[in-house]
């Protein structure tokens, strides 16, 4: 079994589960779809139904969708993913292993091919505050995290394994007060992302300057007002070659 089948396998399991044992499974259906960047329309096209058909199970307009209806739609996802290059499934098999619950997760992705860092700042009119002259690297993808449910629910144990598997990708905290938090979470361990980005505040702390500075990881600050800009910036984003 090769390792992006066994990625999907899993999942598939995560997302199927997650629906079906939610209190609002529409929601979370939508949730699922919006993190795959997957309109309805392509997901109707796909699973051969009517875009209504979706909407109205999003919209809790239908009653909760059976098992049937919950896999054909997983698959639906997947199946769009794997024809596109893969790069959701790959991001989230990532994750895997990090106990991070789905409403966490704004956004991810893998790239099929390394960013330039400077490039993907400038979707998100990202201004460096420290480490300029690490721009020119590339990044292999990024994880857009709501850090106020992130700092309220996750451990330290989790916060880890988040950084170990955002080696080298982009890491944007949204909600975000004075960006120390993740700086000083950040310090101890041994993989770092190549990137963070915080969005919500004008100036960060100077104390999460210092500690960037240290690590020598480049922190940014966002200038885009909302973070449902942000989001749509980064679903239409797509890397120069």
């Amino acid at each position: 079994m090769s390792v992006f089948k066994s990625g999907a396998e899993r999942l598939a399991r995560r997302v199927a589960g997650e629906i079906s044992l939610s209190d609002d499974p529409g929601k979370m259906m939508r949730k699922w779809r919006e993190l795959f960047h997957v309109a309805q329309i392509v997901l109707a096209e796909y699973l051969d139904v009517s875009p209504s058909v979706i909407s109205d199970y999003e919209g809790s307009r239908r009653k909760s969708p059976g098992t049937k209806t919950i896999r054909r739609f997983v698959e639906g996802l997947l199946a769009i993913d794997e024809k596109n290059g893969g790069q959701i499934t790959a991001a989230f098999s990532r994750l895997m292993s990090v106990e991070i619950p789905t409403d966490i997760i704004l956004d991810v992705r893998e790239f099929t091919t390394p960013v330039n860092t400077r490039q993907f700042c400038a979707t998100i009119r990202a201004e460096c505050v420290v480490g300029e002259e690490f721009l020119d690297r590339s990044i292999l993808g990024y994880i857009v995290v709501d850090s106020i449910s992130a700092f309220r629910e996750l451990s330290g144990d989790a916060f880890l394994k988040l950084y170990d598997a955002t080696s080298e990708r982009g890491v944007i905290f949204t909600n975000a007060s004075t960006g120390r938090s993740p700086l000083i979470t950040i310090k101890s361990n041994t993989f770092k992302p190549s990137l963070i980005v915080l969005h919500g505040l004008t100036d960060p702390d100077p104390l999460a300057i210092e500690l960037a500075k240290k690590e020598g990881i480049p922190l940014a600050i966002s200038k885009i007002e909302s973070v449902e800009d942000i989001l749509k910036e980064l679903k239409q984003f797509t890397p120069s070659s």
